[in-house]
């Protein structure tokens, strides 16, 4: 399935050294803390662009 071309938006982020589900294993870590802001910053970028179209 083609994301974009469906109307999705998406961004990848590659965390060197972390596994699938890291930030659930060790929600403390700066790394952790890290991927949770760059997902929250993601959020609101793709959210504050909807609510203005």
């Amino acid at each position: 399935m083609d994301v974009a071309r469906n109307g999705g938006r998406a961004e990848l982020q590659v965390w060197p050294g972390a596994f699938h589900g890291f930030d659930t294993f060790a929600p403390g870590a700066a790394l952790s803390r890290e991927a949770r802001d760059a997902r929250t910053r993601w959020l609101r970028r793709v959210l504050s662009r909807s609510a203005a179209a």
